[in-house]
């Protein structure tokens, strides 16, 4: 359910917003109107319903400091900072800005002035002391990854403290979806958002389109769709557990999984056409008519790889080699957690029992029950635990769809002509990384605002307190047990 709020000035927001705990606060960012207005989103989520707050506001004046309220709104002060060059009062001058642009360039800002004239650098974090030593990595990585700067400060091999600085490129994704007219080719487009999710935030993306043409999706283009979100969530699954056993070097591990996800990317290939699900996702219908020997060929690979999964986990939950490496490795706490607004696994290692596949109206259609997987330890060893557990309750969900498939008609779905109506639109989808937040706002039947938040967003920001007391050897081992997303600050 959307509620939408528009108020009349920054002192009725803050009155309204101070109502909510920081576990509720999803984002915060700006849109141009004209050379003298922009207008202010707020976003919450309160009992899995969506509150959108909006306020017009001259450009030149002064945005309100949520970061006093909701101590993550810092990192969406910096955005709207890098973008637009608005500030709040007493605004931090540590700032994550883009560094392939000059000083006095704000890509977002098309008509309007900026409220300054130049960026500030950002300004690491000092610390001095016999025996300290800072050690940079940055910005070429050893997988093929958009790039980011790890600064940390070490006291001997405890580390003390880890900046972490994002936002090197602008991919322009906001601009193109805000100016394209195509749907079919903005549907295609949100598929490259992320290597990994092509599933999701294709979507994510027809859910939005689907709200904003008042278009009937079928029972069995939704099984579909929540077959491929299964699928793609397991392979992903699969892809990290897998670099966990690497940085580990556990080769008879590692060796198991991936030729596990090597035997469900053949499957995805078999069914759909693509090895990690493209061009699944169509508006209102799906192009793919699940057949029965599609389903045997889904069951069949179950049953093959079910038990040897089930046996990898056992091997796992019992290795000291393991235990030794994970276990009390990289703690974030649960009232760390609720602090930053975790999301997903932050969420899930820390015992917040957040799943949005619990209110997904796809999912509660179906008669999918999802009862989220916590663990209370808030380290490695339960960031593994989440998603090993994940995986074989997937699978279970897939049973179930199969079934319903098997079951039920198939719809002929006719063709529609889309038309937007003028409103405000949100979509949350729960993926592997939990849950992907986007909005559009139509004027004149077209999308003229665009806007999208993974959950890395947050959960970057968490490593740096994961961090504290472990060695950087062991930094892999925490970067993968979260999987987090390095472009998602370059859109």
């Amino acid at each position: 359910m959307l509620t939408i709020k528009k108020l009349d000035n920054f002192t009725s927001l803050l009155e309204e917003v101070k109502k909510y705990d920081t576990t509720e606060f999803v984002w915060e960012f700006l849109r141009e109107i004209d050379k003298n207005e922009d207008e202010l989103f707020v976003v919450f989520k309160k009992e899995w319903k969506t509150i959108v707050y909006t306020v017009v506001s001259p450009n030149d004046t002064e945005l309100p400091k949520l970061s006093d309220l909701f101590y993550c709104a810092y990192l969406y002060q910096n955005e709207i900072y890098d973008y637009y060059g608005r500030t709040t009062k007493n605004f931090d001058n540590s700032i994550l800005r883009l560094h392939t642009h000059k000083k006095d360039f704000f890509p977002l800002r098309k008509l309007g002035k900026p409220m300054i004239d130049e960026k500030v650098d950002y300004i690491f974090t000092e610390i001095n002391g016999e025996g300290l030593v800072e050690v940079p990595v940055w910005p070429i990585h050893a997988w093929i990854i958009p790039p980011g700067h790890f600064r940390f400060t070490v006291d001997w091999e405890d580390t003390l403290n880890l900046d972490i600085q994002m936002w090197w490129k602008h991919r322009w994704v906001e601009q193109y979806f805000s100016k394209e007219k195509d749907l079919n080719k903005l549907l295609s487009a949100s598929q490259d958002i992320a290597w990994d999710t092509s599933v999701a935030y294709a979507t994510w993306f027809a859910r939005l389109i689907e709200q904003a043409a008042n278009l009937k999706v079928s029972k069995n283009t939704k099984l579909n769709r929540i077959l491929a979100l299964e699928l793609e969530r397991i392979y992903n699954h699969l892809w990290t557990i897998w670099a966990l056993w690497n940085d580990v070097w556990q080769s008879f591990l590692l060796n198991g999984y991936l030729s596990i996800r090597e035997e469900f990317l053949e499957l995805n290939n078999e069914i759909f056409g693509n090895r990690t699900l493209k061009n699944v996702i169509n508006f209102w219908n799906s192009w793919k008519k699940i057949k029965k020997d599609d389903i045997r060929k889904v069951e069949s690979l179950f049953k093959k790889v079910e038990k040897r999964i089930k046996n990898l986990i056992y091997i796992q939950e019992y290795s000291s080699w393991v235990y030794d490496r994970f276990k009390d490795t990289w703690i974030v706490k649960l009232e760390t957690a609720r602090l930053h607004s975790a999301l997903w696994l932050w969420a899930k290692a820390s015992k917040l029992a957040m799943d949005y596949r619990t209110t997904d109206s796809d999912y509660i259609e179906n008669d999918i029950i999802v009862h989220p997987i916590l663990w209370i330890q808030w380290d490695s060893f339960d960031r593994f635990q989440v998603r090993a557990k994940e995986i074989i309750q997937s699978i279970g969900f897939i049973r179930k769809i199969l079934l319903k498939l098997e079951d039920s008609r198939v719809e002929n779905d006719a063709n529609h002509s889309i038309v937007l109506e003028d409103w405000l639109y949100t979509s949350f989808v729960e993926w592997h990384r939990w849950e992907v937040f986007q909005m559009i706002v139509v004027e004149n039947w077209k999308i003229v605002y665009y806007k999208a938040k993974d959950p890395s967003f947050v959960n970057w920001n968490l490593l740096e307190y994961a961090v504290l007391k472990n060695i950087i050897a062991d930094f892999p081992i925490c970067n993968k047990s979260y999987d987090l997303s390095y472009s998602w600050f370059d859109m």
